[in-house]
């Protein structure tokens, strides 16, 4: 992983130096300011990986004017030009039709049924697919695999909503069959009069 990331770096700076010459000896010629500049980038790009890096270097060598700031370079590499925005995105996973396959990918893990069936005006059924296309938008911008289970929160699972509900009934219900008081003067009534303590009233 180590030797990766230097491989990564040494590759940046020798596209800075052959792109960028004039600057390059100006900022990087003295062997420290190298250094002390390496030990940034790779703080930077160390989430990174080689596809991601070499994104970068490609778009940085053919649209930077120039030279990137490592944030600058960052965005380089996560960048992805061909992919739909959440809106078009959620419109296209109600069509079932994809132009990209990111939103396959987060179509299928909400769910294509419910998409197909849906009214697109489900602000739930919105929620789930906007989540899982960031997913899969992250795993793009670092040049990861689009497919693979995706998590589901567990705000969506109805099974555990029943659980709590049936939960709550039940609480409900043994309050209710042991006439336990739900109000707060008279809950405190109830417990002094069983530890045997009486409050004087005054007028």
């Amino acid at each position: 992983m180590e030797q990766a990331l230097r491989d990564a770096v040494r590759r940046i700076f020798t596209t800075l130096k052959i792109t960028f010459p004039a600057w390059y000896e100006k900022h990087y010629g003295e062997a420290r300011a190298e250094q002390l500049a390496r030990r940034v980038w790779r703080e930077t790009i160390s989430d990174l990986n080689d596809v991601a890096v070499d994104r970068g270097l490609h778009r940085m060598a053919k649209e930077c004017k120039f030279p990137p700031s490592p944030s600058d370079f960052l965005e380089l590499c996560r960048r992805v030009d061909d992919m739909p925005t959440v809106q078009e995105a959620w419109q296209e996973a109600l069509m079932g039709k994809y132009t990209h396959e990111a939103v396959r990918v987060a179509a299928e893990s909400t769910g294509t049924f419910d998409l197909r069936t849906a009214t697109g005006s489900e602000k739930s059924l919105f929620q789930r697919f906007e989540r899982n296309y960031a997913i899969v938008q992250r795993r793009a911008q670092n040049a990861q695999p689009l497919d693979g289970k995706i998590a589901q929160g567990i705000e969506h699972d109805s099974g555990f909503k029943a659980q709590l509900a049936k939960s709550h009934q039940e609480a409900r219900d043994l309050v209710t069959a042991q006439n336990i008081p739900t109000d707060g003067k008279a809950a405190r009534a109830l417990l002094l009069a069983k530890l045997g303590i009486r409050r004087e009233r005054h007028a």
